[in-house]
């Protein structure tokens, strides 16, 4: 009998490794680059189309697994998610309109009972469209050098598929499974020295996912459950990093939606460390949250 789970694996890193040759000639025929400048530690352009091949492999790999109840409500948000990152990394979106989109796509999630438990049904819709949005956003703000948000993320997905094992469904785990392949797949043509960014399409996806995961994670938890932290832990680079960047700007005077150059990569960057390097701390203090966060079952 065949193992859904390395079944989802083998084609969400296949399609994804297959997938990001055709959309680099593609985004070089078009010239969709991401251009240098002073928010930009690249020096010359780059295609960052890559969120493409992501998302391929993400949807191909979870296609081996029997759909749920709910699976459309999940599907349908996570294409609002996909499509707006893509819009913006090819047209470009001001913000509002993006945090609309990703606030819409937590609705659908909500209805099919994957939600933040605080008390009230309005209560609940609304922490869980906060829950997302931060989520998706906070993989977006780690998205700012080589390798770092689809290695952090493939952490934290193996992490859930390590916790996975009575604590969610056999669909999340093909979920996780998929993510893991599509990160892995995507390092490949990432790592520094990256020929290809993840863009928009990319980093939202995996934020969408991995606060999907954390909500599937809270669906098997009574509140005030001290294992409640662990999915906060598993992501707590991303979280962090996005939590300063927003303080540090309001406590500026400055919109939060204003990119800066004090990134905690950035500052290490600065500080005369490899991207390589910046990576690979990024990585160990993903691995010391993530055991935090199983010492909290």
């Amino acid at each position: 009998m065949r193992n859904p789970a390395l079944v989802a694996f083998a084609i969400s890193f296949g399609t994804t490794c297959v997938t990001l040759p055709i959309i680099l000639k593609f985004a070089r025929r078009h010239q969709i680059y991401d251009p240098y400048g002073p928010l930009k530690i690249h020096t010359v352009p780059t295609p960052r189309l890559g969120g493409v091949a992501i998302f391929a492999g993400l949807v191909a790999g979870t296609l081996v697994s029997a759909r749920r109840a709910d699976s459309e409500a999940i599907y349908l948000s996570l294409w609002a998610v996909w499509l707006a990152g893509l819009l913006d990394d090819v047209f470009g979106l001001s913000p509002l309109p993006r945090l609309i989109i990703q606030a819409a796509a937590a609705v659908p999630i909500w209805l099919a009972g994957w939600s933040v438990p605080a008390g009230p049904p309005y209560l609940s819709l609304l922490f869980t469209i906060l829950f997302m949005v931060c989520f998706i956003n906070a993989l977006n703000l780690l998205d700012g050098a080589d390798g770092l948000a689809a290695g952090v993320a493939g952490i934290i997905a193996l992490a859930f598929i390590l916790l996975s094992s009575s604590d969610t469904t056999p669909w999340s785990v093909v979920v996780e499974v998929s993510l893991l392949g599509s990160c892995i797949g995507f390092l490949l043509f990432n790592f520094p020295p990256a020929r290809i960014f993840m863009g928009d399409s990319g980093s939202t996806v995996l934020g969408f996912v991995l606060g999907l995961m954390s909500l599937s994670f809270y669906r098997h938890r009574p509140p005030g459950h001290a294992s409640v932290l662990a999915p906060l832990l598993f992501s707590g680079v991303p979280l962090l990093d996005a939590a300063f960047a927003v303080v540090r700007r309001l406590a500026r005077g400055i919109s939060p939606f204003q990119g800066d150059r004090e990134h905690s990569y950035d500052l290490l960057l600065k500080r005369g460390w490899s991207a390589r390097k910046v990576a690979f701390a990024s990585y160990a203090a993903t691995i010391v949250l993530v055991i935090l966060g199983f010492l909290c079952r």
